[in-house]
């Protein structure tokens, strides 16, 4: 709990240091086409006008949504910002040891004031006729404000203790979470967990018994710290499980859960993505108590209502 603590302590921190452009239109443009370039950056960005080229339909998505001064003055604000922070970028890299590592906020900067340019010279000939001004822009690539439905599922091998007796098993899990997206960074979510578990448990001599397949019930309460594309999730909430050898019996828990992934770009109308999520379970058992460290991985789809 105390490293759980710390981490959000720092993420914490890291909020508060971000620095956006005071009017909400061009603060959700912004970060709109930061997620479309650090996600393109993520995958390898080489050459500046085949790659602006490659996002430019993406980013007219939500220039083609924002009034033409809200764009200008996004523009004003990223030459400020690119020249308090030592720009322009290819001078920052000369004074600075010719590091790439020593001006990643500036080459951000830099892409997104090139992608909002190039965007912004297409947009009175490309703009689709049925796409509308919005005032104020919400943003496409990002869900500040806004219910949400986020599914996903996977699987996992788990670790487990009862009693005197440690042994492995393994399964699958699905989600179903609602919620809302409070603020850039967080959202909170409540829903339920359906996972299946196989088994095959050791017998007093050593020997495995039959396969045993099992149910788990999870309803947690979801919290999600967001970054500009990946995100932390922090869950607590009550456990069932039951077995197929005894099915009348419901034995009762409590789970706790971290897990780290990322959010790709809109698809349509949901946001694609993946996590890596370790949790921590006890199931009351009335004997021996159990205890399950479950690892695995996960598809998740969040859609915006």
């Amino acid at each position: 709990m105390r490293a759980v603590a710390v981490l959000l302590a720092v993420v914490a921190v890291a909020a508060c240091a971000r620095t956006l452009p005071k009017d909400p239109t061009a603060a959700a443009l912004y970060r709109d086409l930061e997620r479309q370039v650090t996600v393109k950056a993520a995958a390898g960005w080489s050459v500046d006008r085949i790659e602006v080229e490659e996002v430019l339909a993406g980013a007219l998505d939500s220039v083609c949504r924002v009034d033409p001064l809200a764009r200008r003055s996004l523009a004003t604000w990223l030459d400020e910002q690119l020249a308090a922070r030592g720009g322009p970028v290819e001078a920052a890299w000369r004074a600075r040891g010719k590091r790439l590592g020593a001006v990643q906020e500036l080459m951000v900067l830099h892409r997104v004031r090139m992608v909002l340019a190039r965007a912004d010279a297409a947009a009175p000939a490309d703009c689709p006729f049925w796409v509308e001004l919005e005032e104020p822009f919400r943003g496409r690539q990002i869900s500040d404000g806004r219910w949400q439905v986020t599914l996903g599922g996977g699987g996992k091998g788990m670790l487990v203790h009862e009693g005197d007796r440690t042994d492995f098993s393994a399964g699958g899990a699905g989600r179903l979470l609602f919620g809302r997206v409070l603020s850039m960074r967080s959202a909170l979510y409540a829903g339920l967990e359906l996972g299946a578990t196989a088994a095959f448990p050791k017998e007093d001599d050593g020997s495995r018994a039959g396969l045993v397949l099992g149910l788990d019930l999870v309803a947690p309460l979801v919290y999600r710290h967001t970054r500009t594309n990946a995100y932390v999730e922090l869950s607590a909430g009550w456990l069932g499980r039951t077995r197929e050898d005894d099915l009348e019996r419901l034995d009762q828990g409590a789970h706790l859960g971290i897990s780290v992934g990322g959010r790709a770009l809109r698809t349509r109308f949901f946001f694609p993505g993946a996590a890596l999520g370790l949790s921590w379970e006890r199931t009351f058992t009335g004997d021996a108590d159990v205890t399950t460290l479950k690892l695995g991985a996960r598809v998740a789809f969040d859609v915006d209502l």
